[in-house]
């Protein structure tokens, strides 16, 4: 059999080890070697190098997303198999039909509050998720949109 625990926890583990940042750095690296007129270089790097961190920021926030998603649902996977064992044991000592019944419509009860509870506990992991991914960005964008003056090297607006 299929050792799904190990499977999901080597996958999220390979997760936890990718870094977008190498990336940046090598754009950043290429950007520094370009030499434009009318252009401020060294400010649209700090800029570059401001929008790839908030960037970064975002992913790893949104990697720990996924990656939190994959551990509630190895969470839930063992003990969704923990209880199913217990409950079919349980059913299999049940007596006459009708404890039968009133067993089979406890587990059923039971199963449904815990799938409600368990979706809205995804709910609150996914909404953490993208809060701390948005916000990354969103905090970013003003400041990066003052900067392409500085970048194009134009005078300050009047009063200013």
């Amino acid at each position: 059999m299929i050792d799904v625990s190990k499977q999901m926890g080597d996958w999220l583990q390979g997760l936890s080890s990718l870094d977008p940042s190498k990336a940046s750095e090598q754009l950043l690296n290429a950007l520094a070697r370009l030499e434009v007129p009318g252009i401020n270089m060294d400010a649209l790097l700090a800029s570059q190098r401001d929008n790839l961190e908030a960037l970064n920021a975002a992913n790893r926030a949104a990697m720990e997303g996924v990656k939190a998603v994959g551990e509630w649902q190895l969470k839930i996977l063992q003990e969704t198999v923990q209880g199913m064992t217990t409950a079919v044991g349980g059913l299999a000592r049940a007596g006459s039909p009708q404890q039968l019944v009133a067993a089979e419509t406890e587990l059923a009860k039971k199963a449904f509050e815990t799938a409600v509870s368990k979706m809205r506990e995804l709910a609150e992991i996914v909404a953490k998720a993208n809060q701390q991914a948005t916000d990354a960005i969103v905090n970013r964008v003003p400041a990066s949109l003052d900067e392409i003056r500085d970048v194009l090297k134009l005078p300050p607006p009047p009063g200013a």
